[in-house]
């Protein structure tokens, strides 16, 4: 999977500022009424732009963020197009600094959660390409980590381990490098220690880029909760299950909340938490989760966004 894409859309509200000027404000809405909001206030500060000609680097910005929006609120078309507009407006850009990159890399990692491995790879390639013509480091590095996403998606998971791994070593020495860039490199590169059954060296990497998402975010957070449940599911492998049980419930709680039923990557994860209620006997709760994956599958096509299940969430492992 694209941890990258995942998390990023929700570490955006955090860490970015709008195109507007404003700054994500805390409210009583549920998860899903505040990405809709933020959505509201995007599409009408782009508007704006577009309607008084505001020079091409702000508006191509704009239009990333806006993509990373409609990617959290599962709107996959109306991200690729957003994303697409980014794209086409940098490259009508003089001098577009790492926008063009950013705005095709993040294409590529939408086209990984909507199963389009090909579009992708292209589209990675070319913008680690075109950093790696500017030889900035750190954002060669998000190349190398958006690369690392894909190669799990398509289950080359020696691959997937070394850009991560690669990554993972440029953001933890670069102090431009963002808690996010850490978090995310290196619930990537666990995922691939994990396919690849290493978990005593999972294991530390994951608990790092959980500690680092406890102290920069909230327990609700999606970085938290994603970081939970892997943790939750290594202790698993090691035979703790108090301890996954701990750490995969609360996991699976804020993912649920954060990303809700019809996300194909909260799916994954819902399945794999199922598997591990049946393999311990709490086959009752088991089955509720059972049920509400299938309510959830009767009004999502999912296959439609994934060409392989296993591709996304924890669901492939074993």
């Amino acid at each position: 999977m694209n941890v990258r894409m995942v998390i990023g859309s929700m570490l955006a509200l955090l860490v970015c500022p709008l195109v507007s000027g404003q700054t994500t404000a805390q409210t009583d809405a549920s998860p899903k009424q505040e990405v809709l909001r933020q959505i509201a206030i995007s599409e009408d500060a782009q508007r704006q732009m577009e309607s008084t000609h505001t020079e091409n680097a702000v508006l191509g910005r704009g239009y990333i963020e806006l993509g990373l929006l409609y990617s959290d609120a599962g709107l996959w078309n109306k991200s690729e197009a957003s994303l697409e507009r980014a794209v086409t407006v940098f490259r009508h850009t003089s001098g577009p600094g790492d926008g063009l990159a950013e705005a095709v890399g993040r294409l590529g990692s939408l086209h990984v959660v909507m199963g389009r491995f090909g579009e992708s790879e292209k589209e990675e390639m070319e913008a680690l390409k075109l950093r790696q013509n500017v030889g900035d480091r750190l954002q060669i590095a998000r190349s190398w980590e958006d690369l690392g996403g894909l190669y799990l998606a398509e289950h080359k998971y020696a691959k997937a381990k070394d850009f991560a791994q690669k990554a993972v070593t440029e953001f933890l020495t670069d102090d431009r490098a963002l808690p996010y860039d850490r978090i995310s490199a290196r619930y990537t590169l666990s995922l691939a220690l994990c396919y690849l059954k290493d978990y005593s060296s999972a294991f530390p990497v994951v608990k790092a880029g959980l500690d680092e998402a406890k102290v920069a975010m909230r327990p609700i957070d999606l970085p938290v909760g994603f970081g939970d449940f892997l943790l939750g599911y290594i202790y698993w492998q090691f035979g703790d299950i108090a301890k996954a049980g701990e750490y995969m419930e609360h996991g699976n709680a804020v993912m649920a909340e954060r990303l809700g039923w019809q996300h194909p990557t909260y799916l994954g994860v819902a399945r794999q938490y199922a598997r591990f209620l049946r393999e311990n006997r709490r086959v009752d709760e088991a089955e509720t989760v059972e049920r509400q994956i299938r309510q959830a599958e009767a009004v999502v096509d999912v296959g439609a966004l994934q060409t392989q299940k296993s591709a996304y969430g924890l669901v492939g492992l074993r």
